[in-house]
C-alpha cells in the first residue's frame, strides 16, 4: 500500500474505532468485572485493526470482534503484533517505562500497551497479565512480580495459572521476598497434585509444576546454607514457617498446627502487651509480656521435639525453628535490660 493511502487507512480505522469505543463503552459499562466485551483507547484499537488487516488470516471475522471489543481478539492480535519483533526482551520492559526515548521496536510497545488495557482494566484479564510478566521479566522485577501475582489467581485456567505462579517464584527471589518466592513455588507444585486428582491431564502445567518443586529445593537450600535470616526479625520468620514446607506442614486440625498457632499467638500477644506497656510505662505489662514470650518459647519446644528431624517438618522448618528459638531467648534475656522486644 503506498504511504499515502496507508495514512488514510489509519485515519479512517481510527474513525471507525472511534465510533466502536462509543458504543461499547456502554456495553461494558453495563456487565460486571468478568465481561468479554472491553473498552480499550482508540489509537489502540485501530493499530489493532490494522495489524489484523495486513498480517492475520480470516481478519474480516476478527475485525468484527476487535470492533465489538470481544477480549478474547484484543489478547490474540496482541501476541501476532509481539511475534513480529527484532529486539531482545530487554528492549520491550525498558521501553514502556522510559518516556522520552524513541522506541526500539514499535510492535513490542504496541503489544504490551494493548495487555495493560486488559490486565489493569476491569475485566482482569489474565493472560494479558502472564504476557505482561514475561515482557517486564528481565528489566523490571517489581513490574513482573506484580502482573505474575495478578495472573496466577487466575481460576479459569490451570496452565496460566502455574505458568504465573513459576514466574513470581523467580521475580520473589530475585527481589530477595524469599518467602514469597516460597509460597509461588509451593502453589504452583500444588497444581500437579490437584490435577492428578480431577484427573485433568495439562503437559504444560505437569511441566512447570516440576520445576517449581526444583526451584523450591534450591531456594530452600540457600536459605538454610547461607544462614540467612527472614526480614522482619521474628514475625519474618514466622511468616516463612508457613510456606517452608512442600507438603503444607503444619496442616489445620492437627496437633502440630496447635502447637505451632498457640506459639504464634503468645509471640503476637508479647508485642502487642509489651509494646504497650513500654508506651505507658506500665511495669507489670512488660511481665505479662515476658510470660506470654516464655509460653510460646514451650509450644515453639513442644513442635520442634515431636515433629523436628525429618518427622514432620521440613529441613528449612527445623533451620527456621532453630532461628526463632535463638531470637526469643535473645528477647527474654533483653527483659532484663531495655531492648527485649526489638527483635521484632
Amino acid at each position: 500500500m503506498p504511504p499515502s493511502m496507508k495514512t488514510l487507512g489509519v485515519w479512517f480505522v481510527s474513525l471507525l474505532g472511534f465510533a466502536t469505543i462509543a458504543s461499547s463503552s456502554v456495553v461494558a459499562a453495563e456487565n460486571d468485572s468478568s465481561s468479554q466485551i472491553v473498552k480499550v483507547k482508540t489509537e489502540l484499537l485501530a493499530q489493532a485493526i490494522l495489524h489484523a488487516q495486513t498480517n492475520m488470516q480470516e481478519s474480516d471475522q476478527l475485525i468484527k470482534n476487535i470492533m465489538e471489543g470481544d477480549i478474547d481478539a484484543l489478547y490474540s492480535v496482541a501476541v501476532d503484533i509481539n511475534a513480529h519483533k527484532e529486539d531482545t526482551a530487554d528492549d520491550a520492559a525498558d521501553d514502556a517505562n522510559d518516556e522520552g526515548k524513541e522506541p526500539k521496536n514499535e510492535n513490542r510497545i504496541t503489544s504490551m500497551m494493548i495487555w495493560h488495557e486488559l490486565a489493569d482494566g476491569a475485566a482482569k484479564h489474565a493472560p494479558s497479565a502472564l504476557a505482561l510478566g514475561r515482557s517486564y521479566e528481565t528489566g523490571n522485577k517489581t513490574m513482573a512480580l506484580r502482573y505474575f501475582a495478578q495472573a496466577s489467581g487466575d481460576p479459569s485456567s490451570r496452565a496460566t495459572r502455574t505458568e504465573a505462579q513459576y514466574g513470581g517464584g523467580r521475580a520473589a527471589a530475585e527481589l530477595e521476598e524469599y518467602a514469597g518466592a516460597l509460597d509461588f513455588y509451593r502453589k504452583c507444585h500444588g497444581n500437579a497434585a490437584a490435577a492428578e486428582e480431577e484427573e485433568d491431564e495439562d503437559e504444560v502445567a505437569s511441566e512447570t509444576s516440576e520445576k517449581c518443586k526444583m526451584e523450591y529445593k534450591i531456594l530452600s537450600s540457600e536459605i538454610r546454607g547461607e544462614r540467612m535470616t527472614p526480614q522482619g526479625g521474628v514475625m519474618g520468620i514466622v511468616k516463612m514457617f508457613g510456606v517452608a514446607s512442600l507438603d503444607g506442614f503444619p496442616k489445620s486440625g492437627t496437633p502440630e498446627f496447635d502447637f505451632w498457632t498457640d506459639a504464634v499467638a503468645h509471640l503476637v500477644n508479647y508485642q502487642t502487651v509489651v509494646q504497650k506497656g513500654i508506651e505507658k510505662g506500665d511495669l507489670s505489662m512488660v511481665m505479662e509480656g515476658a510470660e506470654s514470650l516464655l509460653t510460646a518459647q514451650d509450644s515453639l519446644d513442644d513442635l520442634r521435639s515431636t515433629y523436628g528431624n525429618g518427622d514432620g517438618m521440613s529441613q528449612l522448618q527445623d533451620y527456621l525453628a532453630d532461628r526463632l528459638n535463638m531470637l526469643i531467648k535473645s528477647m527474654v534475656k533483653g527483659h532484663e535490660g531495655s531492648g527485649g522486644h526489638d527483635e521484632f
